[in-house]
């Protein structure tokens, strides 16, 4: 198989293989790719919505959760309700008593 490229590119691929990151040209294009397929496979997944479990997985995956939160029981769960108070608001007390 032969493949063209824009010059800008093919100075681009001969400098990464010259400062050792790749063995040979084949390998640099078989990283290209690579990365091309992973990157319309993730839009792939992106394009639908992920439920809350799909999302806490994908989470506890790349290390960003360390467990899974149990869900909650449907007989005892309420939607969060912010609680309402006179005065100005907290955010403007907090930072005033921090001075």
């Amino acid at each position: 198989m032969t493949i063209h490229l824009p010059e800008d590119l093919e100075r681009y691929l001969q400098s990464e293989v010259q400062s050792g990151r790749f063995a040979s040209r084949d390998e640099a294009m078989t990283e290209a790719v690579r990365l091309l397929r992973q990157k319309k496979e993730e839009a792939q997944i992106q394009r639908k919505p992920l439920t809350p479990d799909e999302l806490n997985r994908q989470l506890l995956e790349a290390g960003l959760l360390s467990q899974i939160p149990p869900r909650p029981d449907p007989a005892t769960y309420q939607e969060f309700a912010p609680i309402i108070i006179d005065g100005e608001p907290l955010s403007e007390t907090i930072i005033r008593e921090r001075r």
